[in-house]
């Protein structure tokens, strides 16, 4: 009688130890995976910021010292162009800071206006070209402006709202405060200004931020970074914050910087 010869095949129990062993190494490569991605991301959005941030101080020392008004009225009946070089067609579109700021970082939108997400989801709502979509890069930059703090709005006759709280020209801007930061709505990871913590025009949710949150609730700040924003100042700066730094109105206002009132309410 012959010797049986080993079999080489696997035991059960080899088999889902195998199996074990291999998901637990998809598991740990999908979510080094994720966390390098997050990390792009997130560099990509502050390349982004200090873009744009050093386009908004070009913009002010061409223009005697006068920052952009984040929103301008008066710039409807304006010749405004889009990436292009072809005028815009929608009025609205030529009020708000994207393309009116362009010049000054010579019309690249890729890496100012457009950053990691945005450019997938504006198309995906407004079409991959033509004047609707001119019209939702105007409405969903990745980072949005302090509008009514800084720049300031400009109604149709020229004045501007909250004109005592509002940071216009260079020698106003004796505290360094927050011109862009992450934006964000419901659809898109962008949008085109963002409200402080205690308005004006908004007040902040007091819920803590999750991922599910909705950026509406805390004045267009997109917290997409695990609860944090991308942050830049007018001193060029720019810092990596959590909903609840950003709580902090000495950030946003300068009369709050001025007066040391993290809590200080715009009149």
């Amino acid at each position: 009688m012959k010797p049986r010869l080993p079999t080489s095949g696997f035991s059960l129990v080899e088999v889902l130890v195998a199996v074990a062993v291999l998901g637990l190494l998809v598991g740990v490569s999908g979510a080094a995976y994720q966390k390098a991605m997050g990390k792009a991301s997130l560099a990509a959005e502050v390349s982004a910021a200090k873009n744009l941030t050093q386009a908004y101080l070009l913009s002010a020392s061409e223009n005697g010292g006068r920052y952009l008004a984040a929103y301008d009225s008066t710039a409807r009946n304006q010749s405004v162009l889009n990436a292009k070089g072809r005028p815009l067609g929608m009025p609205e579109a030529r009020c708000r800071y994207p393309f009116r700021l362009a010049p000054y970082f010579n019309h690249q939108m890729d890496g100012t206006i457009l950053v990691n997400r945005n450019e997938a989801q504006i198309i995906r709502i407004m079409g991959a070209s033509g004047t609707m979509y001119d019209y939702g890069l105007s409405v969903f930059p990745a980072l949005g402006i302090n509008r009514y703090l800084v720049g300031g709005t400009v109604n149709s006759s020229g004045g501007v709202e909250y004109s005592a709280e509002c940071v216009q020209t260079i020698g106003q801007a004796e505290k360094s405060v927050i011109v862009f930061v992450s934006g964000g709505s419901d659809e898109v990871d962008g949008y085109e200004y963002v409200i402080p913590p205690n308005g004006p025009r908004g007040q902040w949710s007091s819920a803590k931020w999750t991922k599910d949150s909705d950026p509406g609730n805390y004045g267009h700040v997109g917290a997409r970074f695990d609860g944090k924003a991308v942050a830049a100042f007018l001193d060029g700066s720019v810092k990596v914050m959590s909903i609840d730094e950003l709580r902090d109105m000495r950030l946003w206002s300068k009369n709050a910087a001025l007066a040391n009132d993290p809590n200080y309410r715009p009149q």
